[in-house]
């Protein structure tokens, strides 16, 4: 997909915006930034709401097996989706797939995005399952006005994800004879 919003989900979820296979960080570097996404309106005297990065980051999991006397590092692995885990693991994964696909909508208003692109630190089977959660909540929205929700899809790099990327993008920007050497998708 060519307008596409990369979801990283390890400790802190974070994205990136790829338009035309090129990452796009914006004039500030805001673009892509989704954990910052607000997951209701501001409230005068309410303080500031939640956003993205309180409800869908995996630290978020952590915390709540942490509280349980669980193991946190399970929220990295196949263990999260198995007991004693998967209790804490599924209202985790409710309020992360609400709160991703209000970020989706959001996004979508702004961008026409074709895809989302979810990878990260966590296991296949725990983004598989926030894939399935975050799409049927998806089917919850108004859609008028938009022609349809992008696509949710898995990555393929796993937790090396983001740093692959970053690591990327010093060498395209010092050593890329052209635009699209290192971005470019097969048409």
């Amino acid at each position: 997909a060519r307008w596409t919003v990369a979801l990283s989900l390890i400790a802190f979820v974070g994205g990136g915006l790829v338009l035309d296979s090129h990452l796009h960080r914006g004039p500030n570097g805001n673009a892509g930034a989704i954990a910052s996404l607000p997951l209701r309106p501001a409230v005068a005297g309410e303080g500031a709401p939640p956003q993205l990065i309180s409800q869908a980051s995996l630290w978020e999991l952590e915390q709540r097996l942490r509280a349980q006397a669980l193991d946190p590092m399970a929220a990295y692995d196949e263990r999260a989706l198995q007991a004693p885990w998967a209790a804490h693991t599924q209202a985790w994964l409710a309020l992360a797939a609400s709160a991703l696909a209000q970020a989706i909508v959001a996004g979508t208003a702004f961008l026409d995005l074709e895809a989302v692109v979810v990878d990260g630190a966590a296991s296949p089977a725990l983004v598989r399952a926030l894939i399935e959660q975050a799409t049927q909540a998806l089917a919850a929205y108004n859609w008028e006005g938009l022609m349809a929700p992008p696509r949710l899809v898995a990555g393929s790099i796993g937790s090396d994800a983001r740093a692959l990327g970053g690591a990327l993008l010093p060498l395209h920007a010092a050593f890329a004879p052209e635009h699209d050497l290192f971005l470019k998708l097969p048409d």
